[in-house]
Formats: structure tokens, sequence, C-alpha cells
């Protein structure tokens, strides 16, 4: 059948192969464990949780039925929610900051930028304890730690199934619609924030916190993750 036909031999490219990445399908794997974990036993505070940013009622209903951040399934949904944005921010910096990503493996990357961010959140939560101690804002310090965990807390619950979109499925422009909604949560709990700190004296003390201690651990991570 070839008696005619001459084949061709060209050297195999493997960069148009595309490569499993083992270690993202165990992270997701852990992921959805833990998802199912925290909705089989803190189903009813989660929906709470994804409203609560949006509605003051949802919020005092929190409030009302005792501290979110004291509740024996926090630790879990903190866990979920740092390691779901890691991921994120590692699987964005792969695909368009590949060479810079390129000297340690894939699970490597994963813990540093992990460590960043829990120190980074660790840091900025320090930074709370010091405004509202140096302005008088004890009273605000929960209801400020309570909104940056639900803050969190709804994006992460938003940017796992899309991650497991872009890596499984390829498209890449879902990257754009996680921009969207990340500056729209941020507005929205900017506005929260706001709120709290709603009288003209403090809202001077809000401005220096928010540009100097809230904003300042962000670039520190920046920074670091340039360096890097």
């Amino acid at each position: 059948m070839f008696a005619q036909h001459w084949l061709h031999v060209v050297q195999f490219q493997w960069d148009t192969v595309s490569q499993p990445n083992n270690w993202l399908t165990l992270i997701f794997c852990i992921l959805l464990f833990l998802f199912t974990l925290i909705l089989i036993t803190f189903r009813r505070k989660l929906l709470l949780i994804s409203r609560a940013l949006f509605s003051q009622r949802h919020f005092s209903l929190i409030q009302r039925e005792g501290k979110v951040l004291e509740d024996r399934i926090s630790p879990f949904v903190f866990l979920f929610d740092i390691l779901t944005i890691t991921t994120g921010l590692v699987m964005f910096c792969s695909t368009y900051l590949s060479r810079a990503l390129s000297k340690l493996p894939f699970i490597a990357y994963i813990g540093i930028f992990f460590a960043l961010l829990l120190a980074a959140y660790i840091l900025k939560l320090l930074c709370n304890e010091l405004y509202a101690n140096l302005f008088g804002r004890a009273k605000e310090r929960t209801a400020i730690n309570q909104y940056k965990f639900i803050f969190m807390t709804d994006f992460a619950v938003i940017l796992f199934p899309m991650l497991v979109v872009i890596h499984y499925m390829g498209i890449r422009a879902l990257y754009y619609v996680i921009t969207v909604i990340l500056i729209a949560l941020f507005s929205v709990w900017f506005y929260r924030l706001m709120k709290i700190n709603s009288t003209g004296r403090h809202r001077f003390h809000f401005f220096l916190y928010f540009c100097t201690l809230e904003i300042l651990p962000w670039l520190l991570l920046l920074k670091v993750l340039l360096i890097i």
C-alpha cells in the first residue's frame, strides 16, 4: 500500500503535547474533599457566608449565631480558602510567567505560595489588632476579621470550579472572569469596611489603616514573588 509513497519522519515535538500534572490533580482532590466536608457539616453557615458580604441581614444572622471564626469547621474552611487561592495563583503564574516558575517543581511553588499567603494573612490580622488598639476600634475588630474571612471564602468557592475548568478544558479566558469577580468582591468588601468605620473622625483613621496595613502586606508579598 505504501510502495509509491514516502513517509516523512520529523522530530517529535514534546512541547506540543499536553503533559499531565499529577500534583495539581492531587490538590484538586484534596480541595474537593475539603469542600465536601464543609458542605456536609457547615452547609447552612456556608450559605449565610456566601450572602453575608452582600447582605447586612445575613451578616447579622452570622453574628447572632456566634463568631464564625470560632466554629469548629472554620480551620477547614480557612485551609480550603488559602489552598484554593494558592493554586489559582500558581496556575496563573505557570501560564503567563512560565519562565519565572521553571526553576523548582510545581509542588514546591504551591508550598512557597501557600506559606507566603498564610504569612500575609497572619500579618494582616496583627495589623488589624494594631489598628484596633491605636484608634480605639476594639468593637469593630471582630467584624473586620469576619468580613475578611467571608471575602476569602466567597472568592475561593467561586474560584475552585473555574480552576478545574481551566486546567482540564484549557479555557484560559476564565482568568479574565476571575479578575472581574475578584474586583467586584473586593469593592463590596471595601464598602462594608467603610460602613463599619462610617463616622467622619474614624474615616481618616481607616484610610491610614487601609493604605498602610492592608495594602502594604500584599505589596511585600508581590516583592517576594518578583524576587523568586
